[in-house]
């Protein structure tokens, strides 16, 4: 069975539509609510040892919060602490009378062998009378009297009479002499009651309830310190990682300019310019870029060239445009913007040929694509 998944199945609570609804909800219950929603949030990032301890400080709070304890069961089941699991869905089972999940999980999971139900309650007596069968009852037939004998007259000293008297007394103090012996033998057979343990008081209840809240917390804040530092860390450690990574990159750089892929070159550089490079890294990544910009330019120039006469335009103008963003001080500069002039023209942009030309006028000096530069906008503006 997949216990991760059944962790997924389990939803937070929303405790602001229940309040909408009208419902007063005790202090413990929100707070309770609350732990077990942060809980579910540790389950999304993998935190179980920190889901439980939220879920036992919610069933604290709220002892029959059902729920929580079911699933704080299929937590212990994941990390593997299946008694502590069973435990859990025994409390569901015994304060609920449709405890359909929790048996479920269980039975799933072969936990119902791992702790016993409790016990029952004793087994009603066994009636031997069958049901509707009759009493019978046996009514014995009084004996005839039969007629007194008549009276003799004792004499005052009868022997046979004394020695009966002894003999009852006899048998009187031998039965209550054996029925005294067989009271002391059950006295001293029976076992000793056991002493009843006096209830503690309530100041002893708060205090000992107190004492466990102290050192829960102290552990819990533990807990968060470790977790704080173990994310700072996993940062730490992705930062360095993501470093190396570039500093590799530095060398595939290398390769591809001996490859002479210098716009792949130039691209790589360029995506890590905001990288903080270390001393040595730093040159070696000062060096490419003076040496791969000029190189991507003039590829870049000759490539837009190509397309240009092929009436490619708009193709023509991004290797142009990435002319401009390689080497802004390239030497083919005016020829740059003088063609992408000519390829916004020719592609009924007016607009935006004008700018390009405008802007090879202004900060170029005269030459033979200032000139034509000229003559294009005057095209353009002139009124028909």
């Amino acid at each position: 069975m997949d216990v991760k998944a059944e962790l997924k199945n389990f939803k937070a609570i929303d405790l602001d539509e229940i309040v909408r609804g009208g419902e007063a909800i005790p202090d413990n219950v929100r707070n309770s609510v609350y732990l077990y929603n942060k809980a579910i949030e540790d389950l999304r990032s993998d935190s179980e040892d920190m889901a439980i301890i939220k879920l036992r400080k919610a069933i604290a709070l709220n002892p029959h919060f059902n729920e929580a304890l079911n699933l704080l069961g299929v937590c212990y089941a994941f990390v593997g602490e299946k008694e502590k699991a069973a435990e859990a869905f025994n409390k569901v089972i015994r304060s609920e009378s449709n405890s359909v999940y929790a048996l479920s999980f269980m039975q799933r999971n072969k936990l119902l062998d791992i702790i016993p139900p409790e016990e029952g309650t004793e087994r009603p007596a066994v009636n031997l009378q069958q049901p509707g069968e009759p009493l019978k009852r046996v009514r014995k037939k009084k004996k005839e009297k039969s007629p007194k004998p008549a009276r003799r007259e004792r004499p005052l000293f009868d022997p046979n009479r004394n020695r009966r008297i002894v003999r009852n007394i006899a048998r009187y103090a031998a039965g209550f002499l054996c029925g005294l012996l067989i009271g002391v033998f059950i006295y001293f057979m029976l076992p000793k009651p056991e002493p009843v343990p006096l209830q503690p008081s309530e100041d002893e209840i708060e205090e000992t309830v107190n004492e466990a809240k102290r050192i829960f917390d102290q552990q819990y804040a533990a807990l968060e310190a470790r977790y704080e530092t173990a994310l700072r860390e996993k940062e730490d450690a992705v930062k360095e990682t993501d470093y190396y990574k570039a500093v590799i990159r530095l060398y595939e750089v290398e390769s591809m300019i001996g490859s002479k892929d210098y716009e792949g070159a130039a691209d790589m550089l360029m995506l890590m310019k905001t990288i903080e490079f270390r001393e040595a890294d730093k040159e070696k990544y000062d060096s490419l870029y003076e040496k791969v910009m000029p190189l991507a330019a003039k590829s870049a120039y000759d490539k837009g060239y190509r397309e240009y006469n092929s009436k490619k335009y708009e193709e023509a103008l991004k290797s142009f445009e990435k002319v401009r963003i390689y080497d802004p001080n390239n030497s083919n500069m005016a020829a740059t913007l003088y063609y992408m002039g000519r390829c916004h023209q020719l592609l009924k942009d007016s607009r935006s040929a004008i700018e390009v030309y405008q802007e090879l006028v202004d900060n170029y000096p005269p030459s033979w694509y200032t000139r034509n530069a000229k003559q294009r906008i005057s095209e353009l503006t002139r009124v028909p």
